[in-house]
């Protein structure tokens, strides 16, 4: 069987996006393409892991902007060329953009199966009138071309169940991509010697956020309530890039925060910095199941995160510190609060990750395989 799987992104190593797709098409000798937009990326490297994980790969002009129609036009014609030169029996497309180029493509070349895997729909609750205007309709008129649909978290899963899908269709739902507990969890350096690195004190109280630094990611807001904590001796550490550099750089100027608020930019040594804070912060407006947030849980961090869908499959609906992700006042206070059962919430956390283990992942994949091998 020969299947494509389809993303908007690509980065010259896999990240976890796809290892969970990869590693269960592995096992069951599925011949596996991936085809993503690859510029920019180092393609040796590309080249030499994709022959060590016995897979091909190829470029496409896909974007993830709904309005770059002439590029996502050309994506569109070359995923038509690659099924017709490979004669692929499965189409696996992901992410928005590759979800409605991959079902159309695959509807109009009479593919077998088609799967759509759903990251965190674009009108969830509380999402913008626009959202809900332009992909609600999307969804579900590409839903007649979609043979398998998975989602990842409840609020999904339950929009979803209100699709048709394509006749014997079915709707199923995963642990999200999965992540490697055991490999997160074992430090390779101290926390200490981590500390020191940074020039962190060992007695800081080091609180700790990762994202891309945008809008959606709230990390104003967060840095707002960080000072109005006014907590005793705390740092808190801002990983990520993006557009808002400089507007949080300038508000953390401004606030007079440049020695408690440090923006570390996008770091390859996440695990590292999460091993060595004591609390992690996820404020985020919107998520479909966060990678971030199961990686803090991994190491075993106390959690303050957005009462949003994703956050609440990970930490439970009755985690005490979900929180809105606009109510300031709350998380001004949650940070403070959460010192006091630190302990507990960090078992808690690290006890709730070990359902959306990689392995985990993998096998609830294959059954998904499994299914489209035996039809």
């Amino acid at each position: 069987m020969k299947m494509l799987y389809i993303t908007t992104f690509a980065k010259s190593r896999f990240g976890s996006f796809a290892k969970s797709s990869i590693a269960a098409a592995r096992q069951l000798g599925i011949e596996y393409h991936i085809a993503s937009n690859e510029t920019g990326i180092d393609q040796s490297i590309k080249d030499q892991e994709c022959e060590e994980l016995g897979i091909y790969h190829h470029h496409i002009d896909i974007n993830r902007n709904p309005s770059a129609v002439a590029q996502n036009r050309k994506a569109y014609k070359q995923i038509m060329e690659l099924i017709e030169e490979y004669h692929f029996d499965v189409i696996h497309c992901n992410t928005p953009m590759g979800g409605v180029l991959g079902r159309l493509c695959g509807h109009k070349a009479g593919v077998k199966t088609v799967i759509y895997q759903a990251h965190g729909f674009h009108f969830w609750t509380g999402a913008p009138l626009m959202n809900w205007t332009c992909y609600y309709p999307t969804e579900k008129f590409l839903a007649h071309y979609t043979d398998i649909l998975i989602t990842i978290n409840k609020e999904d899963k339950k929009r979803a169940q209100k699709f048709h899908l394509k006749k014997n269709g079915k709707l199923v739902s995963v642990p999200g991509v999965g992540i490697d507990v055991e490999k997160i969890s074992t430090p390779t350096i101290s926390p200490e010697e981590k500390r020191r690195q940074l020039g962190i004190s060992q007695d800081s109280l080091v609180y700790i956020t990762v994202g891309e630094l945008i809008p959606r990611k709230n990390q104003s807001m967060l840095i707002d309530a960080f000072k109005k904590a006014d907590i005793a001796n705390s740092i808190l550490l801002i990983c990520g890039k993006g557009q808002e550099k400089d507007n949080l750089q300038k508000q953390i100027e401004e606030n007079g925060l440049s020695e408690k608020v440090k923006l570390l930019g996008q770091r390859t040594d996440i695990y590292e910095l999460l091993q060595c804070s004591d609390v992690f912060l996820f404020p985020s407006k919107q998520e479909g199941l966060p990678i971030a947030l199961m990686e803090a849980m991994a190491v075993g961090l106390p959690c303050v995160a957005a009462n949003i869908r994703g956050n609440n499959d990970l930490l439970g609906d009755n985690y005490p510190f979900l929180l809105n992700p606009n109510d300031r006042e709350s998380w001004e206070k949650s940070m403070k609060d959460i010192l006091d059962v630190r302990n507990e919430m960090a078992e808690l956390s690290h006890k709730n990750i070990g359902a959306f283990d990689i392995e985990k992942a993998t096998e609830a994949m294959k059954e998904i395989y499994k299914s489209v091998l035996e039809r």
